[in-house]
């Protein structure tokens, strides 16, 4: 079976983290930490979850929109999804900033998006603050990213300038202490974008998406070939019929709600990287672990 790297993504899944049991004190002690603190996180500007596929205002004001130039034209393509880490930093796929051999370059990202049809989004008679352009000032990704094929699939970029924070546009928060332990297979965690809306077409969504998954064994990713096997850093879910991460939102984020002392908040767990190269036939997908790489990202934080 062929893989493709999804480029636009809505879900909601489990991940399985690898660490021990003194990474927390790493990352604790790690100076980025206090950055990090610095910033109110995870917190959803919607009351509750909106049936059906649509999000809700506000739900996940962390998600970010990756532009590109193509050679040879002038308009922006919105090909990859993002996920808001500080005023200023943002936790992506390598493989959606690795652009430059095929014309096409990574030059601005997005934030406040809802609905890609009108600015500012409005619902139910609240208005959210217009959108928030910005230029990338550097890329870093994982230095193993492909070595082998298709595993270490993060990057950081930095932006030229701080995004204004609102309930609109927010970090989410990164994993800590008992959040970097494992968690069960079968549980769900959340993934958004603007995704593919049909299995056959190129038809993305307008307005913001989401979708649950459950995590799976590792090995249930095996299909994709004899040479390739999900790592540590990597989780391997889905496996639902008309339910997947599909084509558009490589890149965006996994996310699960955990109770703090001050509620609720969302938590980054993953990274969505790639699946089959047909979506929604009952087959997983592969993202990358965020707790597997939480120090990666505080030392390309700093």
């Amino acid at each position: 079976m062929s893989i493709i790297y999804w480029n636009c993504v809505v879900i909601i899944i489990t991940i399985v983290s690898h660490t021990s049991g003194d990474t927390w004190q790493q990352v604790a002690s790690h100076p980025s930490w206090k950055k990090l603190e610095s910033f109110e996180c995870g917190f959803s500007a919607a009351d509750r979850i909106i049936g059906g596929l649509n999000a809700a205002l506000g739900q996940f004001p962390w998600i970010l929109r990756l532009g590109y130039t193509l050679e040879g034209e002038d308009d922006l393509d919105w090909m990859c999804g993002g996920v808001l880490v500080t005023d200023r930093h943002v936790v992506t796929a390598a493989h959606c900033v690795k652009t430059a051999d095929d014309g096409i370059k990574l030059v601005s990202i997005r934030a406040g998006e809802y609905d890609t049809r009108t600015d500012p989004d409005c619902q139910t008679g609240v208005c959210a603050p217009p959108l928030q352009d910005r230029q990338v000032k550097a890329i870093r990704s994982h230095a193993s990213f492909n070595k082998p094929p298709f595993h270490n699939d993060i990057a950081i970029i930095e932006l030229d300038s701080p995004l204004d924070l609102n309930d609109y546009v927010a970090p989410i928060c990164l994993p800590q202490q008992d959040q970097l332990t494992d968690l069960r297979i079968g549980e769900l965690v959340t993934a958004a974008g603007w995704g593919k809306m049909n299995m056959s077409t190129d038809q993305r969504a307008d307005i913001l998406q989401y979708v649950s998954l459950p995590v799976l064994k590792p090995e249930s990713c095996g299909f994709f070939g004899k040479g390739f096997k999900v790592e540590k850093s990597e989780i391997c879910a889905g496996s639902q019929r008309n339910k997947d991460a599909c084509g558009g939102d490589s890149g965006g984020p996994l996310m699960k709600i955990f109770d703090t002392a001050e509620g609720p908040k969302s938590f980054l767990v993953g990274v969505v990287s790639f699946g089959p190269t047909v979506c929604g036939i009952k087959k997983p997908g592969v993202y990358t672990s965020i707790p597997y790489f939480i120090k990666w990202i505080l030392d390309n934080i700093a």
